[in-house]
């Protein structure tokens, strides 16, 4: 009869530290989820995060474009006023 007790005593043992083990395991599920779930936004914040910083270059690389593009027109209006004004500096023949 002590054997049997002995393996019913056991056996409540185990089945506790099942249990337990189980309610950790659940635990551990949920923190995964919840980890998953930050981990899922986080990536979405980067991935808009980085189209923004994407669309700022864009913007930055035309602007220089257009800034580029009116130094040379100034530059070009600047000769052809020097040119005008170095005819008219000249006495006419």
């Amino acid at each position: 009869m002590d054997a049997a007790r002995a393996i019913l005593e056991r056996k409540e043992k185990l089945a506790e530290a099942l249990e337990q083990i189980r309610r950790k395991m659940e635990g551990l599920m949920a923190e995964n989820q919840r980890l998953r779930e930050v981990v899922r936004l986080a990536e979405s914040e980067l991935r808009k995060r980085r189209d923004q910083v994407q669309q700022l270059e864009n913007e930055l690389h035309a602007m220089d474009d257009k800034r580029l593009e009116a130094r040379g027109r100034v530059e070009h209006a600047m000769e052809k006023l020097d040119q005008l004004m170095s005819r008219m500096d000249k006495p006419e023949t």
